[in-house]
């Protein structure tokens, strides 16, 4: 069970494998990418400016980082984060949606070059290369669903967390600091 502190309570949450997060990044990239995301936002906000997807209970994640990898959800305590859950498809789907892209994508180096192509959002959709950014790999596995479109290049974090908010497929589990 990981917790989460929103308005001052805390609220346990039981991760599963497949479900996703979006985390706040208060560095100068994350702010930068927000700055971005909120120009183009249709809500004129954006909170989250990096994704990812769990593997298990334990909190271990499958992201895009300095390498497409696995890593640790607790890097992020202290953190704001979102988590949601699809909740129209069946596990079984899920675990092999989950497996599909840990076996095409891992390892795979950051690509850093697409990163400028999100200051337009539509140049982000042109991708010769198909090697995913944090949140376009959360919407590669979301389409592995059968829940998105085939178009997933150019998805960004703020897209997602507002999807998952809004979407019938999803369940927001909670949203709060992460301890």
């Amino acid at each position: 069970m990981i917790r989460l502190e929103a308005d001052g309570q805390v609220k346990g949450i039981e991760i599963r494998p497949g479900d996703v997060f979006a985390t706040r990044n208060p560095m100068c990239l994350g702010r930068m990418i927000n700055a971005v995301q909120r120009f183009w936002s249709r809500d004129g906000k954006s909170k989250y400016s990096h994704a990812g997807i769990i593997v298990n209970e334990e909190g271990e994640t499958f992201e895009a980082l300095w390498k497409i990898q696995r890593s640790d959800l607790y890097k992020y305590t202290g953190e704001e984060i979102i988590f949601a859950r699809c909740i129209e498809v069946p596990s079984q789907e899920i675990d092999l949606a989950l497996k599909r892209l840990i076996v095409q994508h891992t390892g795979q180096r950051y690509p850093w070059w697409r990163i400028p192509m999100h200051l337009f959002p539509p140049l982000a959709k042109l991708s010769i290369i198909k090697r995913p950014v944090c949140s376009e790999l959360v919407a590669k596995y979301e389409h592995l669903l059968g829940i998105r479109h085939g178009q997933w290049a150019g998805t960004n974090p703020d897209t997602l967390s507002d999807e998952w908010i809004r979407w019938k497929w999803f369940e927001v589990l909670g949203e709060g600091s992460l301890i």
